[in-house]
């Protein structure tokens, strides 16, 4: 019986492990999307001023708005945005082919972000198949 309720408690205690490296590590993949962000929007308003003038930066108000965050989280958020594009601007003073391939590597990694932070999304939309409905995919037949 000991033993029993040892076993119950060690998982109950795991629970909220678990939940919290969920926490944090969607915590860290929001703030580096945010900090590539911050990185983009210097880059690309240096290379296209005329179509990608704020377009970075309204995205990261669009990730807020949609994400949010508590209080902390979004200062951190931001904090990232606004270190990314710091960095961006003393690295690129001014657009050419290595600011370019940079950008395009830092999309690519934040490509990457976006679709770890959205799969559980996709997960849950997808669904487990009932068992009493009967579902064909492909060229099965049942």
């Amino acid at each position: 019986m000991l033993k029993k309720i040892l076993l119950v408690l060690t998982m109950i205690s795991a629970l909220p492990a678990a939940a919290q490296d969920d926490y944090e590590s969607r915590r860290a993949a929001l703030t580096g999307l945010a900090g590539i962000f911050g990185e983009l929007h210097h880059i690309r308003r240096l290379c296209e001023p005329d179509r990608e003038g704020d377009i970075w930066r309204d995205r990261m108000k669009r990730l807020i708005d949609l994400e949010q965050p508590s209080f902390d989280l979004r200062d951190e958020m931001v904090g990232s945005f606004n270190d990314g594009y710091a960095s961006a601007q003393s690295r690129y003073a001014y657009c050419d082919r290595d600011a370019e391939d940079y950008a395009a590597a830092r999309a690519l990694t934040g490509e990457a972000l976006v679709s770890n932070l959205t799969a559980s999304l996709y997960e849950e939309e997808r669904g487990v198949d009932d068992d009493s409905v009967n579902v064909v995919r492909g060229d099965e037949v049942q």
